[in-house]
Parts: C-alpha cells; structure tokens; sequence
C-alpha cells in the first residue's frame, strides 16, 4: 500500500513552441527557481522540462493539517501566477490527493503512485489556465473561491486581488480609490486586471483555435464567479478608471518597472551558485 499525498501537478503551457526561443525557457526556470516552495520544509518540489510536481512530506493527521497542505499548495500555484503576469508564460494545474511515492535508490529517484497517473492524464484533457482541485479536496479548502469546471474538478480563483475588486465594487463601479493607494493595494490589483484583460484578449485573438479555447474557458469561469467586474472591465475598454479612482500611474509604472526586474531574467553565474545542502538519509526517511 502506498502512502496518500497532496499532489500540485503543473504542466507549463505551450512549452514545446517556448523551448525553441532557450533564452525565454531560461528565464522561465530562472522564475521557478525562486519561487517560495523551495523554502519550505513540508514540502518537497521537483521540475522536469514542462513539469513541476509538489508533494507534502509529512503526513497530515487532522483536519488542519490537511488543510494546511490544500492551502499552501494552491499558493504555491498562485505565487507562480504572480510571477508570470505580463510575461506570457502560462500553466495549467492540478491539485488531488491520492497514492504516491518517492523513492531514492542509489543511483536515481523514482516517482510514482495514482496521483500522478491521474494528474497527467487528467491535466491533458482539462480546459482552462491555472488550477483545477479536485473536488475530493474542497472540503480542506478555505481560502480559495472555486467554481465547477467539469467532471471531479473545479477552477480554482487565485487572483485574490480580483475578489477584492469585485467586493469593493458590489456597491457599484468605479469604487473609491482611497483604500487601495494608502494600502498600497493599487499595485498587485493593477497586475491581476491586466492578466483578466490578457485572458479575454487572448480568447478573441489568439490564431490557434485551441489556444483560443483555453482561453475562453478561463474568461467564462471568471465572468460567471465576478460578473460585475468583468463586464464593467470589458465595456470600458480595460478602463482602470472605470473600477476605481486609484493612483493607477503609479500602479503601471511599478508593474512595467518589475517586468525588467533582474531577479527575473536567466543568469548563467546565478543559476551555478551551489544550491541548499544535500538532504541525508535519515531526514528522507
């Protein structure tokens, strides 16, 4: 019997056509490598090629801890998300529960167990960018606003930022500004409208058909979750002013600023830094 893990299974999107332009594909790992999982201690993170697999490494014995590993897993997702805003890098993600092993042997690591039969057969059938959970997992979820997808899975929101929005503007749109600038709230607002607005254009003009559908599926999920957002977004024009009256300049300048930002791009002398400690057999076991 195989021990049952939490499983983010990650697939980057159209990495075949990426992979011929190296310098995008670098930058693109030169992104994963930084991102937060690989600082935590609960979880274990591997990439090959288009793929990136997290697993939790302790076992959860209680409802909190089974919660906790829903939660940090989908932020793993959602950090990544952030990251690639404005630099037409896309995923799609699977977060399920089931059997799963890694396994080291001398000279080499094995990985296996129905959660990743499931996630890579499931992942490749899916519609959509971003993440899916599977439903088995929704219980646990407590952070996270989903919507049915289709099947055993649901979209995942993880443009907390847009929720945000989309309550400040329940009482109508263009809401106040005020509390968006004194917070500093402007800035990751100003990223996550630019990505809703990366999503519907791409839905329309993207000249592959199945790429469009991609798309398309994510602008219908957030159409049907923030409705009110969405169409004041889509009638204005992609009108900052038109969800409210913010510091949205200074919002622009700091996002295009951080889309040149270096921590971002590939550096061959970064990249041969010797990495964290190897990990001994006893912590494995």
């Amino acid at each position: 019997m195989l021990p049952e893990k939490h499983i983010l299974y990650l697939d980057i999107l159209g990495f075949c056509e990426l992979a011929k332009t190296p310098a995008r594909a670098l930058d693109l790992y030169q992104i994963i490598n930084g991102l937060l999982v690989h600082q935590h201690h609960a979880f274990r993170c591997f990439v090959f090629s288009d793929t990136l697999l997290v697993y939790n490494i302790f076992d959860p014995k209680t409802a909190h801890d089974r919660q906790y590993c829903v939660m940090y897993l989908a932020e793993f997702a959602q950090d990544l998300l952030y990251r690639v805003i404005g630099r037409e890098y896309y995923f799609r993600a699977i977060l399920t529960k089931s059997e799963f092993l890694h396994q080291h042997f001398d000279n080499l690591e094995a990985f296996f167990g129905q959660a990743l039969i499931n996630s890579y057969r499931d992942e490749k059938t899916l519609i959509g960018c971003g993440l899916l959970m599977d439903s088995a997992l929704l219980p646990d979820n407590r952070i996270f606003p989903t919507i049915w997808h289709c099947g055993r899975y649901h979209y995942v929101f993880l443009t907390q930022d847009i929720q945000r929005a989309s309550e400040y503007g329940r009482g109508g749109f263009p809401f106040s500004g005020e509390i968006l600038d004194s917070a500093r709230l402007n800035f990751p607002m100003y990223a996550q409208l630019f990505f809703l607005k990366d999503v519907y254009l791409k839905s329309i003009h993207s000249p592959d058909p199945k790429v469009r559908a991609k798309f398309q599926a994510t602008w219908t999920f957030y159409h049907q979750e923030f409705r009110a957002l969405c169409d004041t977004w889509l009638s204005s024009g992609f009108d900052y002013a038109a969800i409210a009256d913010a510091d949205w300049e200074a919002a622009r300048q700091g996002f295009e600023s951080e889309l040149k930002s270096e921590p971002f791009k590939y550096d061959a002398n970064r990249a041969r830094r010797p990495g964290p400690a190897a990990v001994s057999s006893e912590e494995r076991s």
